[in-house]
């Protein structure tokens, strides 16, 4: 029986995903072990990921830990990894989504539910992405946005400790880890005025192009409407060539593609039908509409859970 190591980072969320998607093969009876390899994402807490994700900011280590077959594969959170997949390295899999919505978690001292974030006027919230900050700004002008970095068991402890009033995650992260929660408010954003991060709420299997074995094995992990779905947000981004240079976020679901984007006039979104097989230029096309859209409505935007 051949052994098998698959490359993860070391934070508590990663190492679920790596368990997560080691336990699923576990049912094919291969011998699995892990490789903990540091990135310069895990290193380097200080700086701002502006334009960080598009030069594998999060990844490069192990996909040249990949590249050396130092490991057989390498499990990511999708929305890490750069919307141009490195020569010699391929998607395997793309498990079946998460929940993709983002969540503010609020000191209760700091909730006031008037208003389309629920936050008193003068709140700090942590945020790790120009894309928050931009919806931020756009529905609750009133609130300071400041820089959040760390691991999510971090990013809620420092919550706790009273260095932000509010903190923006993405729910999948927070529910995987089943974290503690207890004397703090939660609220979903709905994702249709709230756009998530492209691939949000999935979990990825990078392999060698070349390691036909390895992406048999994986591929039984694969959910074909979840790739579906977040290959095409990943299209969007890439189109924008912006990476997290560029406000944009996108939640494909039900056949419907809700954009959002940072503009010089504020944040523009809209929603669209999606077609059959989008290529390059319906998605170009799109792109170019949402810079003129009107402000759209939905029935909510923050509801608590």
């Amino acid at each position: 029986m051949r052994h098998y190591t698959v490359g993860t980072r070391g934070s508590a969320l990663a190492l679920w995903q790596t368990r997560h998607v080691s336990s699923l093969l576990a049912t094919v009876g291969v011998s699995i072990s892990e490789r903990v390899i540091t990135t310069k994402g895990d290193t380097s807490q200080a700086e701002k990921l502006a334009g960080k994700l598009e030069k594998g900011f999060f990844t490069e280590e192990l996909e040249s830990a990949l590249r050396s077959r130092e490991i057989d594969w390498a499990v990511h959170s999708l929305k890490d990894l750069p919307t141009r997949m490195p020569a010699g390295l391929v998607l395997g899999a793309v498990l079946e989504r998460a929940a993709a919505a983002d969540v503010l978690i609020a000191r209760l001292e700091a909730v006031d539910e008037k208003g389309l974030i629920p936050l008193k006027a003068g709140s700090r919230v942590g945020s790790s992405s120009l894309r928050r900050e931009a919806m931020l700004q756009h529905f609750a002008p009133e609130t300071i946005s400041q820089p959040l970095r760390g691991n999510v068991p971090t990013r809620v402890g420092k919550l706790r400790d009273g260095l932000y009033d509010a903190i923006l995650l993405a729910e999948a992260g927070v529910s995987r880890l089943q974290l503690p929660l207890d004397g703090l408010a939660v609220f979903r954003l709905n994702p249709l005025r709230w756009q998530c991060a492209p691939g949000q709420g999935a979990v990825a299997v990078q392999c060698r192009a070349d390691d036909s074995e390895v992406i048999g094995l994986v591929r039984a992990l694969h959910h074909e409407p979840t790739a579906y779905a977040v290959n095409t947000e990943r299209d969007f981004l890439r189109i924008l060539e912006g990476g997290c240079t560029t406000p944009f976020g996108c939640y494909i679901a039900d056949g419907r593609a809700s954009l959002g984007l940072a503009t010089e006039t504020g944040w523009k979104r809209q929603t669209v039908m999606m077609s059959e097989r989008p290529d390059t230029a319906w998605l170009a096309a799109r792109l170019e509409e949402l810079t003129t859209s009107r402000e759209e409505s939905h029935d909510w935007l923050a509801r608590r859970i």
